[in-house]
């Protein structure tokens, strides 16, 4: 019959595991990211005018994304429908994150969420600034399991 030294080892090694196994469970994502690397980003060309029309991109795997932000010219403080179009790619979810390039008004994070032959859509609303002639920049993250992608879109909007 084993000893009481023997289990008081045995919870301690057992307690030792879950609270390893918790860990990864709990950072996942940054498992994830060690994992697939850095988001390998691709910028739209300057020609892009979101204000005008959908953008499109070549991301470094040479995969196409179509991106429009709806209605426009794009308004500030009020509703936005985000749309991206990726044919090779089929996820649940892409990630959008809106950020000023010349004044901190904060990092705002969507999800586009997957629908019928590549799309991908959400909604979200810009705050207002009362400099106005903001520069933002809006990121699209793609996450696939074995790697990360992004594409970068510039746009500019008055007060």
């Amino acid at each position: 019959m084993p000893k009481s030294r023997f289990w008081k080892l045995l919870i301690v090694e057992i307690i030792a595991v879950m609270c390893v196994a918790l860990y990864f469970l709990v950072d996942a994502h940054d498992v994830y990211k060690w994992w697939v690397g850095d988001t390998r980003f691709v910028k739209a060309p300057s020609s892009c005018n979101l204000h005008q029309s959908s953008c499109s991109v070549s991301l470094k795997n040479n995969t196409l994304v179509e991106f429009d932000i709806n209605p426009k010219p794009i308004p500030l403080m009020k509703p936005l429908h985000f749309r991206a179009v990726i044919k090779d790619i089929h996820l649940p979810y892409i990630e959008l994150t809106l950020f000023a390039t010349n004044m901190n008004m904060g990092l705002h994070t969507f999800k586009l969420y997957a629908k019928e032959g590549g799309v991908y859509e959400g909604e979200g609303m810009l705050p207002t600034c009362v400099v106005g002639n903001m520069i933002w920049q809006a990121n699209l993250i793609i996450n696939t399991p074995s790697e990360s992608l992004g594409a970068v879109f510039t746009f500019q909007t008055d007060k």
